[in-house]
């Protein structure tokens, strides 16, 4: 038997164990520098929010603004007024009733920090800090991807229970996000400028 041959057939059982091969046949990597690459995204969404307790989708539409290394911006703009910034550690909510800005920081809060980087992590391109907090699943190419991912920490996965990112090339055009209790919120978002 030719050498090649069973080389071949000593590394087929490796390479057919569950999730090796699966693993291999994504770059990953190169999609994630990929993403990293670009330096600022500008963009508009529309979110859908179904909750458990209610029957009705709730709908709003909005901006986002991702600029690097780690600030996040998302305008709602409609059906109310409501603005979320991520900038390093901490979270600022400003709602349109005037009241003061609510300030979450996300440290010693791995529910919170899961769901703020289960957003941002894809749009800046970080692959150490997404497998630090997820378990990741990859499937498609650079052209068309999706991103499976599953919370690493038990605390945050009291909360939520699953993120799915996809897109195409550099650009994320879709974020569902499954809470613990059920509730599902669904991003699509436009093209990037």
């Amino acid at each position: 038997m030719p050498d090649l041959v069973r080389r071949s057939l000593i590394l087929l059982p490796v390479l057919s164990w569950p999730g090796l091969a699966r693993a291999d046949a994504f770059p990953l990597q190169a999609l994630m520098a990929k993403l990293a690459a670009v330096t600022e995204r500008r963009a508009t969404f529309r979110e859908q929010r179904k909750f458990a307790a209610l029957t009705d989708t709730l709908v709003s539409t909005g901006t986002l603004l991702y600029r690097r290394p780690d600030y996040l911006e998302k305008d709602t703009e409609w059906p109310q007024p409501e603005r979320l910034v991520v900038d390093g550690d901490r979270v600022v909510i400003t709602l349109a009733n005037n009241d003061p800005p609510h300030v979450i920081p996300l440290g010693g809060q791995p529910e919170v920090r899961a769901m703020v980087e289960s957003m941002r992590g894809p749009l800046s391109g970080d692959f150490g800090a997404l497998q630090r907090l997820f378990r990741i699943d990859a499937a498609g190419d650079l052209a068309s991807w999706t991103l499976t991912m599953t919370p690493q920490d038990p605390n945050a996965l009291k909360l939520l229970r699953t993120v799915r990112v996809a897109g195409r090339g550099d650009q994320i055009r879709d974020i569902r996000v499954i809470q613990a209790n059920g509730d599902e919120q669904w991003m699509q978002i436009g093209p990037s400028s």
